[in-house]
């Protein structure tokens, strides 16, 4: 019976411990991880991608705001996945930059922006164009001029005395003076 509630006592206690043994060994939890860098300014501990990225998602506001310990963690997280920061390495005060808009919005933007310039060129010619050749006269007189359609050409209409239309049915031709 003692041997029974030893066993049990092993099994209880490893069991307890479990968690702590497979947090231990892979790598610590996220709260360690904020606490190790808000601590030191650096990870000193080894934590997995797993607890990286909890301790990112779970960081409080004030140690995101306050310190550097998102950027630590953040670029821990990327040297551990095999990608490079964004942010640079560490002390070369290089950056790769970046855009805050995304890809296919800048290619809009351009596309738009290239289509705008070339419509304002092709309408800047025509202009051009039309001004070195004048006006467009293609028979019909402008309506600034007082003409209508079925005003007569500038010679003289039906209504002008000593001339007659020759389709009309009143007169017999044109007069030969008396």
């Amino acid at each position: 019976m003692r041997r029974l509630v030893t066993s049990l006592t092993i099994v209880c206690a490893l069991s307890a411990a479990a968690p702590a043994i497979v947090t231990a060994q892979s790598g610590g939890t996220a709260s360690q991880a904020i606490t190790d860098c808000n601590d030191h300014g650096t990870l000193t501990g080894h934590y997995s991608a797993d607890a990286l990225r909890t301790a990112l998602a779970n960081m409080p506001a004030d140690v995101r705001e306050y310190t550097d310990c998102y950027d630590v963690i953040e670029k821990q997280l990327f040297a551990q996945l095999g990608t490079s920061s964004s942010s640079g390495t560490g002390g070369s005060g290089s950056s790769s930059g970046g855009s805050v808009l995304p890809t296919w919005l800048v290619i809009v933007i351009v596309v738009l922006a290239l289509a705008a310039l070339t419509f304002g060129a092709l309408a800047i010619r025509r202009r051009r164009l039309e001004t070195t050749d004048g006006p467009d006269t293609g028979g019909s007189a402008s309506p600034s001029e007082g003409a209508g359609p079925d005003a007569p050409a500038e010679g003289g209409g039906p209504d002008t005395p000593g001339q007659e239309r020759p389709d009309d049915p009143g007169g017999s031709g044109p007069s030969t003076g008396a």
